[in-house]
């Protein structure tokens, strides 16, 4: 039986505490960041390797 937590309700979520503090650390307050940069910044702060984004072909059937 599935467990339906509320919409508005970070406080129940044990992975909340985490994106925050990796969101404080991470973003700049006074402009925004190139995508290039985001992902270092996430890298660097959680302590992973930066895997490339997945693309694919134009046509896929």
């Amino acid at each position: 039986m599935p467990f339906q937590l509320p919409t508005k309700s970070p406080w129940l979520n044990p992975i909340e505490p985490k994106w925050v503090h990796g969101k404080r650390n991470v973003a700049e307050t006074n402009g925004l960041l190139s995508a290039h940069h985001l992902a270092e910044r996430v890298c660097a702060y959680y302590g992973c390797a930066y895997e490339p984004h997945l693309s694919l072909p134009e046509k896929v059937s």
